[in-house]
This record gives C-alpha cells, structure tokens and sequence, in this order.
C-alpha cells in the first residue's frame, strides 16, 4: 500500500490552515510602516530639490560643513551636510541614491531662483533622476508587501470558509521547489499537477515545521485537495493540520516513514 491508499477516505476537517490572517496583517502593517519611513525619510529633502533642479544657481556664498556620505550593499549612497548661509542660517538636508562610484565626492551649494530660500546640495540635484527612481523603488516595494499581506488575509479568509465543514480530502503527491524559514514562518514552493496541468504554488507552515515528505531525497510531499476548492493545502510532518485519528496518522507514517530531524534545501538566513 503506498501513502495515497493509507489516507483514510471519510469527510475530515481542516484543523488550522499554514496561512494566518495573523501573517498577512503582519506583513500589511510591516509594509505601511517601512513605506511610511520611506516617505518621512527622502520625500520633503526630495521634493525641494525637485523645486530647485527646475532653475538654480550656485550659491557662492553659502558653506558645507559636518558633510558625510555611505554606501550600503556598494550600490545605494546616503549623503546629508549643514548648509550655512550668510546670514547664519543653517538647514540639514540629505538625499539616497544608487551609485558605484567608490570614493569622495565633490559637490557646491546650489540656490533656487525661484525661492531663494531653498538651498541644496548640487550633488542632489545632478542626481535627481535616480533619486526619484530610488524612492519610488523602496516605496513601490514596501506598499507591493502591504498589498500582498492583504491578499493573504483574504485568499485565508476565503479558504477558511471553504473548509469550515468537514469534506472528502483528495490525497496527492507534490514537488517541493524550495524551502525558507523565516521569523514568521516557513514558506514551501512546490509544483503539482491538476487537470492535466502542471501547476505551481506556496504553503505557509510553522516556523518549526517541515512538509510531510513522502520519499528519503525529500523531494516530494503529501497534500491534499478539498473538494471545495482546487487548490493543493501542504500538510506538515506530524499530520496535524488534518483532525486524523493516531490511528491515521500512524497508518500514513507506517508507509512512507519519513526520516525525521534532518533539514534540507532550507534557506537558513532570516528574512523581515
């Protein structure tokens, strides 16, 4: 008898599912948090800039002090200095954007025509372009989590009520693509066939659970189709996604009897 023969064949009920709404409010406010940084951090010093960059001039009579640039990851630059004026005033301004130069930068004082109150660095406004892309790139990014993070809570949503009742559950044999364990959770990516169609999905277990791997290469795992839906749910290894008897579950180990404590084809670094 192999695993698909030894699922029992009665209506069970899904005990929990991997995917929380608890994850994907996680990641909703994590990225309207990270956007909301994004924007408190580069959009005033950008849109003065902005302003500037449309008619300039150099302002000779303003000074650079406390001035400093970093790169991170050898790519992104973040650079901010005190301008002083004549008059004494002084304004802190700062920009990001992508650059691989490797070594100091030379820059002046620039001064809107328009408003001649506004002040910058030239280096800010000769980098206009890419500091647009940059922050829109970061801001696309974290608000692109939040929507993914809504779309979670509603696809579970919608799962938990397809599966509120208990149902005949359709045993089948996925192909793990990949794993990686986050601080959340671990998310598998796995391939499987439906109708004659090679399909691909994810399922979210627990931060310290694995699939129920059906072969010692760990290479394909058990899931099951409710007749509610077509969509695949991944079980974890100890079964208990799924109101089985231990009778059950013993019977589903008993053929395929996984090795257990070994971990492969994770991804070990933590992501936020």
């Amino acid at each position: 008898m192999d695993v698909l023969g030894a699922f029992p064949s009665r209506p069970l009920s899904v005990n929990r599912l991997g995917a929380s709404r608890a994850t994907g409010w996680s990641a909703v406010l994590a990225g309207l948090v990270l956007a909301g940084v994004v924007w408190w951090w580069q959009a005033e010093d950008l849109w003065r800039d902005y302003r500037i960059s449309q008619h300039y001039e150099v302002a000779s009579d303003a000074e650079i002090s406390n001035a400093r640039c970093r790169t991170y990851k050898a790519i992104l630059t973040d650079c901010a200095a005190t301008i002083t004026t004549a008059d004494g005033a002084q304004s802190r301004v700062s920009m990001t954007f992508v650059d691989f130069l490797a070594g100091d930068y030379e820059t002046g004082v620039v001064r809107s025509l328009d408003d001649p109150k506004l002040l910058t660095l030239q280096l800010g406004v000769e980098n206009m372009t890419d500091r647009v892309l940059t922050f829109l790139g970061f801001l696309g990014l974290f608000v692109a989590a939040a929507f993914g993070g809504l779309v979670m809570v509603l696809r579970t949503g919608a799962l938990k009520r397809a599966v509120a009742v208990p149902s005949t559950m359709k045993p089948v044999i996925v192909d793990v693509l990949g794993q990686t364990r986050t601080w959340l959770n671990t998310t598998v990516k796995y391939r499987y066939s439906l109708d004659g169609k090679i399909r691909k999905a994810a399922g979210i277990l627990g931060k310290n659970e694995s699939p129920f791997f059906v072969d010692t290469g760990k290479s394909k795992a058990l899931a099951v189709i409710p007749a509610a839906i077509s969509a695949p749910i991944l079980l974890d290894d100890q079964l208990e996604m799924l109101d089985l008897t231990t009778q059950e579950r013993a019977a589903i180990r008993g053929v395929v009897s996984p090795p257990s404590g070994v971990d492969i084809g994770f991804d070990r670094s933590y992501r936020w």
